[in-house]
């Protein structure tokens, strides 16, 4: 029977130090309590979620109501199942997915599997490869701005613009429109207001920008991702301007959200790693190998999204009615000690597995996985060969989020 033990002194420990304390104790009314979106679980949220998978591994919370799978067989499962978990009714927790742009991630088949199979020719693992040495090119002039001064804000500095400037390149727009790019992603991306004044306006800009991108593709056809999704949908696939512009809009917001995040913590992960990363210094070819699915697996960029359940429906014994929306912890589920050995040891030699839930499962699984494994490799080879080794100013780091993504809102490091 699960007890509630009182914790000694409580009212006077800092966020870190509660953490330790609550976790030491055990299953208490603190560790049943928590709260994903709560400051205190932002810095060091893997404690917590131990304590869900071995004993409140299918946990219900409420204010508001929604329930938490922890186990990775759990979430697999349901994510397996797109007729019993449903995307429809969006992916972030008591969020009115009404007011958020329409796109392939809170859609159900079967036009969900429409849309995707035409949104693959506009992102094919062909097209994203061609585009490394221009990767390269941005990443190392962006190094080159900061390597000098021995030390920078590595998100404001770096992770926060790369990836804006890789996703324009992988959109085939304007380089003129990267600040537009770094700014909408700011808006939409840094924090917990989902549906804040700031979000909202940036996807109308959003929306309409893309609306412009694909008028303008009318008169003149360009071999890009808008160019060949743009071909797709004229070429019978019934795929409609606002459905070409939700798919853009997701690739920019979704895909340089997930990469943000994994740059960010992985150098701070480094830092804290010395021995693994000597490792990659002694072998950069471990990028090549499994180093960058083991930051997935390890970091998980996105902890976790929502489904929808379409009727009751039992887990280890417990029922989750109908319309309850039900948040998967891919956080968990990939420090789970029953699918993973050691599951919170950082192994870059760990041998490759792409079974991880970084990218998600099922029918959502990342599309661009692609450009997000090949811009952490090209990234972590340049930052190493350029700086060679970095120390973080720990009490630099602020966190801005936890669900859905492991938010850096900024980390200084020293070189």
């Amino acid at each position: 029977m699960l007890h509630e033990p009182e914790l000694p002194g409580e009212r006077s420990l800092g966020g870190a130090e509660w953490l330790a304390a609550t976790c030491q104790i055990g299953v208490n009314r603190r560790v049943l309590d928590f709260d994903p979106y709560a400051d205190a679980a932002f810095e060091a949220p893997y404690p917590f979620y131990e304590q869900l998978r071995r004993h409140a591994p299918v946990y219900r919370r409420s204010d508001p109501d929604y329930f938490m799978l922890s186990r990775y067989d759990d979430i697999v499962a349901a994510m397996s199942d797109p007729t019993l978990f449903s995307s429809a009714g969006g992916v972030l927790i008591d969020i009115d997915s009404s007011q958020l742009p329409r796109n392939l991630m809170n859609m159900d088949p079967p036009r969900h599997d429409e849309l995707r199979a035409i949104a693959t020719h506009g992102l094919t693992e062909a097209s994203v490869t061609g585009l490394e040495d221009v990767f390269r090119t941005l990443t190392v002039e962006l190094i080159e701005d900061f390597r000098g001064r021995g030390e920078c804000d590595i998100v404001a500095d770096f992770a926060r613009v790369l990836p804006s400037r890789v996703i324009a390149e992988v959109l085939g727009v304007d380089a003129r429109d990267r600040e537009d790019f770094l700014r909408w992603n700011h808006a939409v991306n840094a924090g917990s207001e989902f549906t804040g004044d700031d979000a909202l306006s940036a996807y109308q800009e959003l929306e309409a920008y893309f609306r412009r991108v694909i008028e303008e593709r009318h008169s003149t056809p360009r071999d890009d991702v808008v160019g060949r999704i743009f071909a797709a949908q004229h070429g019978g696939g019934g795929l409609s301007d606002e459905e070409v512009v939700g798919f853009c809009t997701l690739l920019l917001v979704a895909g340089q959200h997930g990469t943000i995040n994994l740059i960010s913590n992985a150098v701070i992960e480094l830092a804290r790693h010395p021995d693994q990363f000597q490792k990659l210094r002694e072998d950069p070819g471990l990028l090549k190998v499994g180093a960058v699915e083991e930051f997935m697996r390890f970091i998980s960029p996105v902890q976790g999204l929502a489904r929808t359940t379409t009727r009751d429906v039992v887990v280890r014994d417990v029922e989750i009615p109908r319309d309850s929306q039900v948040l998967m912890l891919f956080g968990s589920g990939n420090r789970d000690e029953e699918r993973w050995p050691e599951p919170d040891v950082l192994d870059l030699t760990r041998p490759a597995d792409r079974t991880h839930l970084g990218f998600g499962h099922g029918i959502h699984y990342c599309m661009g996985s692609t450009v997000v494994r090949l811009e952490a490799r090209v990234v972590f080879e340049e930052l190493i060969a350029r700086l060679g080794h970095w120390e973080v100013d720990e009490a630099s780091i602020q966190r801005n989020q936890l669900i859905p993504g492991r938010g850096v809102g900024s980390a200084r490091i020293r070189f």
